[in-house]
């Protein structure tokens, strides 16, 4: 009688810590997928700002650095996540006061995401782009 019930509990505290380490994986997918669409973002802007073509790193136009084969599939991945990238990438530039080639790839992102028209361009630089962005969005 006594091993019966002995076997009765083990069985109820296994079953017990199963159901709450299933519980524990789904509220952490949950944290996790969020952290790895930013993740994800800056691992495609990194691999754009850092390419793997020299001749393109030797570049100042911020364009050829999303031309190229890998580079543009990146781009292209960033701008069809629409709204989300818009988020994340607006926020990456309320967050911080940097200006150099990423700032520039999320403007050009941002820009195309936004539908904006290339040929009214009124910006030099990312910050440029953001800073006008929010100034219009007031």
């Amino acid at each position: 009688m006594r091993k019966r019930s002995m076997n009765v509990i083990v069985i109820s505290l296994t079953g017990l810590f199963l159901f709450s380490l299933i519980g524990c994986s789904i509220t952490e997918e949950k944290v996790s997928s969020d952290i790895t669409f930013e993740q994800t973002i800056d691992g495609k802007l990194n691999s754009i700002t850092n390419p793997k073509d020299y001749t393109v790193a030797l570049s100042s136009n911020p364009y050829d650095y999303i031309k190229g084969v890998d580079s543009n599939k990146d781009y292209k991945y960033i701008v069809l996540q629409g709204e989300k990238s818009l988020n994340y990438m607006l926020t990456k530039f309320a967050n911080r006061d940097k200006n150099g080639l990423e700032e520039y790839i999320m403007a050009i992102a941002c820009s195309e995401i936004l539908k904006e028209n290339p040929a009214s361009k009124k910006w030099a630089t990312g910050r440029e782009w953001y800073d006008n962005h929010i100034s219009a969005s007031k």
